[in-house]
């Protein structure tokens, strides 16, 4: 595990967020294409409403595998830092990265006269020492 690894979080939880708002927009347009074609059924467009319909399934069913890779990568890391038998450690890695505060932001958080080189460089050292 590494610092890059844990600065995925950050992402991967704007990742999920930007997927659910799609799959609701998608839904949101779904439905709304369903009442205003409901009406218009005598005028044959059952055909083009259950081409559109599908594609919206195909985009809606790839969002979802994407949020699921997302949701799994983001549980793995998770997990990881859950396993930290060290407080400090484990409470710096989830103010940084789950939370999204910066070194400074996180030193703060954690106080005991930590300065942010400090707690970077003792998350560096503990993921140095998982490694070897």
């Amino acid at each position: 595990m590494t610092i890059r690894d844990f600065s995925k979080l950050i992402y991967l939880k704007k990742e999920i967020a930007a997927h659910q708002r799609q799959l609701d927009e998608l839904e949101q347009s779904l439905e709304l294409r369903q009442a205003l074609f409901l009406g218009l059924r005598e005028f044959s467009l059952g055909a083009v409403d259950d081409a559109m319909r599908d594609e919206m399934e195909q985009c809606r069913q790839l969002l979802e595998t994407s949020m699921k890779k997302s949701l799994a990568e983001y549980k793995r890391l998770v997990v990881f830092i859950s396993e930290i038998d060290d407080s400090l450690i484990r409470q710096v890695v989830f103010f940084r990265f789950i939370q999204g505060l910066t070194w400074t932001q996180t030193a703060a958080e954690v106080g005991g006269g930590n300065n942010a080189d400090s707690i970077r460089m003792m998350v560096k050292r503990y993921l140095a020492k998982c490694k070897g």
